[in-house]
């Protein structure tokens, strides 16, 4: 998998965390990518573009939701021409917001500090024209002074995926958590506030009986009113995370790779079930991006990004991967990298990006 320089490594492979799935083989669990088709494999339709953030775009839409003028006549004319019915802002929480807990800052490849991107004006375009094919509109839209790039939404895919925690009855067959040392960092004292990780998958099971007790609660909405936004952060009901592929907050997993990386993450320690997590003391913040057939795209995972770091998230699990190259990612994940640290899945094909390798053809 195409990994965004910057993203830290933290994880140590898909170990079977939760005691419903260790009989699953990892085969089964993971989408196969056809590296012949998966540079270019993404959303019939669909582009992301970036106008520049001190262009005179200003993006209006009609009260049933369709994309109704950028505010500049020139780039409307375009708009008009390629299809555009609808437009969404990817970054509507954090695209130009300062988080409130800054800690990190992006270095480039010399290690010097980078500007953090503004990105206000990020959307994914609906066109009235579906098709693969998006070379002629993308390049419309580039030969625009106001846009900074455009790109198609590609497709991302899963990869396989000091209490005595070591009683569980599971614990076993965690091979990971003494190859990196876990069990001594579980002496260390920990701080009363507890961590938050963001899983962006294909969801939770948040009533597992070995995750239940660290699913992260959105406290304003599970003392308000049901029914309303009570923490005004423009998702209804989302006590425990946001389902951005059913747009609602009642959490699920239909596939169960979300749970499985939940599970590694944070589940619950010396309760005599199953196995215990990285960190048994973390919250999991579930944060749906993927399907239950386990295949995402670009902007569904920007627009979860930008929930997880606008609601407080200290790490941000995402265990998928592509062999496309999206500027659009690249830049949300450099804007939440500000506030959270970023954990990637290393990929499970052994295709190597940074040389050739003959022998696999590659």
């Amino acid at each position: 998998m195409r990994l965004i320089p910057f993203i830290a490594f933290l994880f140590f492979g898909h170990s079977h965390m939760i005691a419903q799935t260790v009989s699953k083989n990892n085969d089964e669990e993971v989408n196969k990518i056809d590296m012949r088709m998966s540079r270019t494999a993404c959303r019939e339709g669909e582009i992301l573009v970036k106008f520049k953030p001190k262009s005179a775009v200003s993006v209006k839409r009609r009260a049933n939701g369709k994309f109704s003028t950028s505010s500049v006549s020139s780039v409307d004319a375009v708009l008009k021409d390629i299809g555009v019915e609808e437009m969404e802002q990817l970054m509507p929480n954090m695209g130009n917001a300062q988080p409130a807990k800054a800690r990190m800052r992006i270095r480039d490849r010399k290690m010097q500090q980078a500007a953090t991107e503004n990105l206000s004006k990020l959307y994914r375009m609906k066109l009235s024209s579906k098709g693969n094919d998006l070379s002629s509109p993308i390049e419309k839209l580039k030969a625009l002074d106001e846009v900074e790039f455009a790109e198609p939404n590609y497709l991302v895919f899963t990869t396989a995926t000091a209490d005595d925690y070591q009683n569980e009855p599971l614990y076993p067959v965690q091979w990971g958590l003494n190859t990196v040392n876990l069990p001594q960092l579980w002496a260390v004292p920990v701080s009363e506030n507890r961590p938050v990780i963001a899983i962006l998958d294909t969801g939770v099971d948040v009533s597992h009986p070995d995750l239940e007790a660290n699913i992260w609660t959105n406290a304003r909405e599970a003392n308000g009113e049901e029914g309303y936004d009570n923490d005004n952060n423009g998702f209804k009901n989302d006590v425990h995370g946001w389902d951005f592929i059913n747009k609602t907050g009642n959490i699920a997993d239909y596939n169960g790779h979300g749970t499985h990386c939940a599970g590694i993450a944070g589940a619950v320690g010396d309760n005599g079930v199953g196995v215990v997590g990285a960190n048994p003391n973390a919250l999991i913040m579930p944060v749906t991006v993927m399907q239950s057939d386990g295949v995402g795209d670009v902007a569904t995972i920007i627009r979860g990004i930008d929930y997880a770091a606008a609601n407080g998230a200290d790490v941000i699990s995402m265990s998928f991967g592509s062999y496309a190259a999206s500027t659009a990612l690249e830049q949300a994940l450099g804007r939440a990298y500000q506030s959270a640290v970023l954990v990637a899945a290393a990929g499970n094909d052994g295709f190597c990006l940074n040389h050739r390798h003959p022998e696999k053809g590659q």
